[in-house]
């Protein structure tokens, strides 16, 4: 497969501290691969349906002279979270968050998107929340998240540990080369992570250590430093006991959609992780076609 190198970042922000985390992330993705970000701020503002004809077009009026603001507004933002050695520019469109995402996606063609999860659960409200969620299901390019374990009020740190879970399967090798060449692009250590479910499994370390070091090519393991490491338990929880035990600045892992019906959902591991991880999560999203 092609080598990740993503020279377009799209970052959609709602001016939350959360969000602000997510373009602090994309910056530094920014410089270890000297690529552009966008500055993404969707927001659709529409005139009630009982207005009248003369009422709707001081509205749109209104509306003109807020969206020149807002896009100053916009760029002051991206300035106090980017560093002047990130070259950035801003989008503000009058369009749902959801498909503005999308449209910039198909008509920009960035390379990776970066975004804020909130994290939202309950009933009426999907788990990831619903822009990230339609974001994940529908997205052709990996998705680093900043979700609600990500101390929003902290500096980024410097990505110098990348944390790969990896279940020995041909799709996980995917996620396991994107985490190898941003380990690669950083200068990080590169750890990959197999999650034994029984101490059955548990014993045949030797054999599961030989197969991670086999999925590394001899001159990628030369470029960096790679370390494997098996723990046995539930997977969410123990991907996130390990980001937390190594102080992962970046964990890559993939995200497989499962049809149900006509919709595409995430396995619970996937949501898990996001929801609960305190590093940055890039999801590695494989084909949903593919997907048993």
């Amino acid at each position: 497969m092609a080598k990740f190198q993503p020279k377009r970042i799209l970052c959609p922000v709602d001016f939350s501290p959360q969000s602000a985390a997510a373009l602090r992330v994309a910056g530094r993705v920014a410089l270890a691969y000297a690529a552009e970000v966008m500055v993404l701020h969707a927001h659709r503002l529409e005139a009630p349906v009982y207005f009248t004809r003369a009422q709707t077009q001081t509205l749109k009026i209104q509306l003109r002279r807020s969206t020149n603001s807002g896009r100053a507004f916009l760029r002051d933002f991206a300035d106090q979270h980017l560093s002047e050695e990130v070259a950035h520019s801003v989008m503000l469109v009058d369009r749902d968050p959801v498909s503005a995402i999308q449209r910039a996606v198909r008509d920009w063609r960035p390379g990776l998107v970066v975004m804020a999860t909130h994290g939202r659960t309950g009933l009426t409200r999907l788990r990831l929340g619903s822009v990230m969620e339609s974001v994940l299901r529908q997205s052709t390019v990996p998705v680093l998240s900043v979700g609600p374990g990500v101390k929003a009020a902290l500096p980024i740190a410097p990505i110098r540990r990348i944390l790969c879970p990896v279940d020995l399967e041909d799709a996980s090798q995917v996620a396991f080369q994107h985490a190898a060449g941003l380990a690669e692009a950083t200068g990080a250590e590169l750890i990959a992570l197999h999650v034994a479910k029984n101490a059955a499994d548990e014993q045949n370390q030797g054999s599961i250590r030989g197969q991670l070091c086999a999925w590394v090519p001899e001159d990628m393991r030369q470029r960096c430093s790679i370390r494997e490491m098996i723990r046995t338990g539930h997977p969410g929880e123990e991907i996130v006991a390990e980001a937390k035990a190594s102080r992962a600045d970046l964990l890559v892992i993939e995200a497989r959609p499962r049809r149900f019906l006509d919709s595409i959902l995430f396995g619970s591991t996937t949501e898990s992780v996001i929801r609960s991880s305190p590093s940055p999560v890039l999801s590695v999203i494989r084909d949903p076609g593919t997907s048993v």
